[in-house]
């Protein structure tokens, strides 16, 4: 049998392990959220360097209250825009193409080791 001692040794270590692991799990909740209010503080940095306004996004539009003519002209006005992006795409392709085509490979100068 244990001596009354022993058992208030046990309970007192029990205690101070249990107060130990609190502080420690303390401790490193505390650098947390340390790390998280930096992270905001340049997350707020990156928003003002962005100038946005703070405006509330604009409400979706619902197509099924809208008329079948405003749906068709929004439709088209995508499709115009879709083509035209890809329109200035292809000519900035075609006009890279020619020129890397018509580049002078006699007049460049080339290192001494290809020759």
């Amino acid at each position: 049998m244990i001596q009354w001692w022993g058992w208030l040794l046990i309970w007192v270590g029990l205690v101070l392990a249990l107060l130990v692991v609190l502080i420690f799990f303390a401790f490193r909740l505390f650098r947390q959220a340390i790390a998280i209010i930096h992270d905001l503080s340049a997350l707020a940095d990156k928003m003002t360097a962005l100038d946005i306004d703070g405006a509330a996004p604009s409400a979706p539009h619902r197509a099924v209250l809208a008329e079948m003519s405003e749906i068709r002209a929004h439709y088209d006005a995508q499709q115009r825009r879709r083509a035209g992006l890809k329109n200035e795409r292809h000519e900035r392709r075609i006009a890279r193409a020619k020129r890397i085509i018509t580049h002078d490979a006699h007049t460049a100068q080339w290192p001494e080791s290809w020759s």
